[in-house]
């Protein structure tokens, strides 16, 4: 599973879950942290479930504008059209 909450110091990062548990009502999960040891984390934090925390992730979203001018770089550092290249090595 990913960690999800952008307020976690490992967001983004993908664990290995080996369990469940209960902290003071709260559901964790028991999972292996990148240096091999053993650690816990709210599911809350994850993407366990299917759910992201779209309040959270807002800053990550482009604008229409930042996607088009995206768009526009990696079209500019994209190799030729796949047909222009077919045209090319034709006789």
């Amino acid at each position: 599973m990913r960690v999800t909450s952008t307020k976690h110091p490992l967001f983004g990062t993908v664990l290995l879950a080996r369990g469940f548990k209960r902290w003071k009502g709260e559901l964790m999960l028991v999972v292996v942290l990148p240096d091999g040891s053993p650690g816990t984390l709210s599911v809350a934090a994850t993407d366990l479930f299917g759910t992201e925390r779209a309040t959270e992730l807002q800053t990550l979203v482009l604008s229409v504008d930042g996607v088009r001018r995206l768009q526009v770089l990696v079209e500019s550092l994209s190799p030729a059209k796949r047909s222009a290249i077919r045209a090319k090595t034709r006789k």
